[in-house]
């Protein structure tokens, strides 16, 4: 009786560790991936012209250096691609060195080529409840 109760418990204790993805033995994406999928998700949404997805991306608290918050960046992206600036994107984050310290992390430079230009970027990229969120950009 004894030896089949703490079989059975070794066994509920695997599933349970199975079931969870292996979360607590480490098995779970790194915070470089984590912000390498916010960034990838960043880029596609960006080329698409998917502009919900892509603010999806932004942290409510984002800021950048001229005051603009999250609502102006819509409006500015949206803009540009109403201008056709954004015609024929295409982002390059292979190139992008991804620092992270604590909960913040740094992603530059983002090579964005378009129709409108070529533009070299930065992010700073916070950890939120919601995941990693972009809180502030510019053109390097």
């Amino acid at each position: 009786m004894c030896k089949s109760f703490i079989t059975n418990c070794g066994l509920i204790a695997l599933f349970a560790v199975a079931v969870s993805g292996c979360q607590i033995l480490g098995g779970g994406p790194s915070d470089k991936d984590l912000v390498n999928a916010t960034m990838g998700d960043w880029k596609a949404a960006l080329i698409a012209h998917d502009m919900d997805k892509l603010m999806e991306n932004y942290s409510e608290s984002y800021l950048n250096t001229q005051g603009g918050n999250k609502a102006s960046v819509r409006d500015f992206i949206s803009g540009a691609i109403e201008q056709g600036y954004l015609e024929n994107t295409k982002v390059n984050l292979e190139t992008a060195k991804v620092t992270i310290k604590d909960d913040k992390a740094n992603v530059a430079p983002v090579q964005v080529i378009s129709d409108g230009g070529d533009y070299v970027l930065e992010f700073k990229l916070q950890k939120e409840e919601a995941g990693w969120l972009i809180v502030f950009s510019q053109m390097q």
